[in-house]
């Protein structure tokens, strides 16, 4: 048994269908619950005057126990004898959904839990379209409590076809759909002889059957860099595999700076010298000159470095109390990065139960809701989409200290101007100089990319506008794509002077009149 084959699984599906149960009959049944945690759960049980619950191995916290739910995140370990898991349970309740996603996002798997008697509900579809939006393909149904349904197989295939059919219109496949009830243990580590009639593997034979995700062919080079530790002459870049391999003496290049180098070592603790390091290892690494890259950077193989995103389009799903709201700033993590972005487009809002969409080119979207998204980054990260490599695809947004949403990138905007790009930068200054309110591009017959800050349109929300006089219907793009994102106006003009917009902005602007450098769109 590899520790490094390890499968990171995540246990998703309405609150009352049995997640805590499950995880616990699975700890209990591969002889993986220490025997002191097996008595603390049986005195709490007494405690409280209840039978003995498996629910309890999963409720760490004091306050879940007296409430009865789980309210966290949950991370533990179990084996069986092909492999070891970390299995993560991810609770159910709406507002706990912000903690799932958090859980999935670290997932190569997922059960997805059904109750035989309710059936798929609301919930049950939300999660499954995250699974989806999320990128995990590697999904096992699990119909539980089919004790409570007697066994029937009737029942069983009727919840089986309902959820397939959903699974299939956001593009799942579940690679079984198991019978069981994880509070009897039918069909969990042992076949059930109250189900005959079901011919499929068991729930751990179905994980069992899994790959983890690191083992996809093809996938290129993604090292991203956590933390750099300095000592004894040297610079230590640590971090973690996320796809192909590392190997000492390999030419490597860093996004989204560029910087080139030779890899010297590839280190674990008391393993200076290891050639080389596979997709899930944590390791450091040193290089044969002297360098200087911060945490965020990715390392790849030269020559197949991933994009230096400045803009990016993805599938989200929201979380926020409060709406993800059009020319707003977020903050952005992928992998190692994090970076503030402004949400410059909203394409579509989806209803995440329905499928529906609600509307299109919108202006805010609601808790609960699915949307397909721009985002324009303060500054450039390493990203990949997630058709290209799933492990540099996805990403999470926050507000405040908390995730309010992830998604998975889809298509990637580039850093890289070109050359001969003008780079024209708008910002507050622009308003004060002779001819500020008035910016002629008409000789620009070259690409132009128009840098934004908040200041310039703090400005314009206090009633200035500022015309441009255009060359190139090229030009025009760029404008009408600048003023939808930050929420202008515009108006264009054809005449003897030539053609001409005028940008503008009704209302004030509840920004700080900052002078940053902001992002080129």
């Amino acid at each position: 048994m590899n520790i490094n084959d390890t499968l990171r699984i995540v246990i998703v599906g309405h609150v009352d269908h049995g997640k805590s149960t499950l995880i616990g009959r699975l700890f209990y049944d591969t002889g993986s619950l220490p025997e002191e945690r097996y008595r603390e759960i049986e005195a709490t049980c007494r405690a409280q005057g209840r039978a003995f619950e498996f629910a309890y191995l999963m409720d760490a916290l004091e306050e879940e126990r007296e409430h009865n739910i789980t309210i966290d995140t949950a991370q533990t370990f179990f084996k069986t004898p092909l492999r070891p898991y970390i299995i993560i349970d991810a609770p159910g309740h709406k507002e706990f959904l912000k903690n799932m996603i958090t859980g999935a996002a670290a997932a190569d798997a997922a059960i997805l839990l059904v109750d035989a008697a309710e059936g798929v509900l609301e919930q049950t579809r939300r999660h499954a379209y995250m699974l989806s939006l999320l990128g995990l393909r590697q999904v096992v149904v699990a119909v539980n409590k089919l004790d409570l349904v007697d066994f029937r197989r009737d029942r069983f295939e009727a919840v089986e076809e309902e959820i397939r059919g959903f699974l299939l219109s956001v593009g799942l496949v579940p690679a079984h759909v198991v019978p069981i009830s994880a509070r009897e243990g039918d069909n969990i580590a042992t076949p059930s002889e109250r189900t005959a009639w079901y011919s499929g593997p068991t729930l751990l034979g179905a994980l069992d059957s899994f790959s983890p995700a690191r083992e996809i062919s093809g996938l290129p080079l993604r090292f991203p860099v956590q933390d750099v530790y300095v000592g004894d002459g040297r610079r230590v870049y640590a971090g973690r595999v996320e796809s192909g391999r590392l190997r000492a003496g390999s030419r490597v290049t860093f996004s989204p700076s560029g910087k080139k180098a030779v890899v010297r070592s590839v280190e674990k603790w008391k393993q200076p010298d290891l050639p080389e390091a596979r997709a899930g290892e944590s390791v450091g690494v040193t290089f044969t000159e002297e360098l200087f890259v911060e945490r965020g950077e990715v390392l790849s193989e030269e020559g197949e470095a991933s994009p230096a995103a400045r803009e990016i389009s993805a599938s989200l799903f929201w979380l926020g109390n409060e709406p993800l709201r059009l020319s707003s700033r977020y903050v952005l993590k992928l992998a190692t990065a994090e970076v503030e972005a402004v949400l410059s487009a909203i394409t579509e809002r989806i209803d995440s139960s329905t499928l529906e969409v609600i509307e299109r080119h919108a202006n805010r979207v609601e808790n609960l809701e699915v949307a397909n998204v721009t985002f324009t980054l303060q500054h450039p990260i390493a990203a990949d989409t997630f058709k290209e490599n799933p492990r540099l695809g996805r990403f999470v947004v926050v507000v405040g200290e908390f995730v309010a949403g992830g998604g998975i990138v889809r298509e990637v905007r580039s850093d890289l101007l070109g050359g001969g790009t003008r780079v024209v930068r708008l910002h507050a200054r622009v308003m004060t100089e002779p001819d500020g309110n008035f910016i002629d591009l008409s000789q620009e017959a070259g690409p132009v990319e128009f840098e934004v800050s908040p200041g310039f349109v703090a400005r314009l929300g206090e009633g200035e506008k500022v015309a441009i006089r255009l060359c190139t219907a090229d030009q025009l793009e760029k404008i009408a794509r600048l003023a939808f994102g930050y929420g202008l106006g515009m108006t264009f003009r054809r005449g003897e002077e030539g053609n001409r917009v005028l940008l503008f902005r009704d209302g004030p602007v509840v920004q700080a009149p900052t002078e940053e450098g902001f992002p080129v769109i």
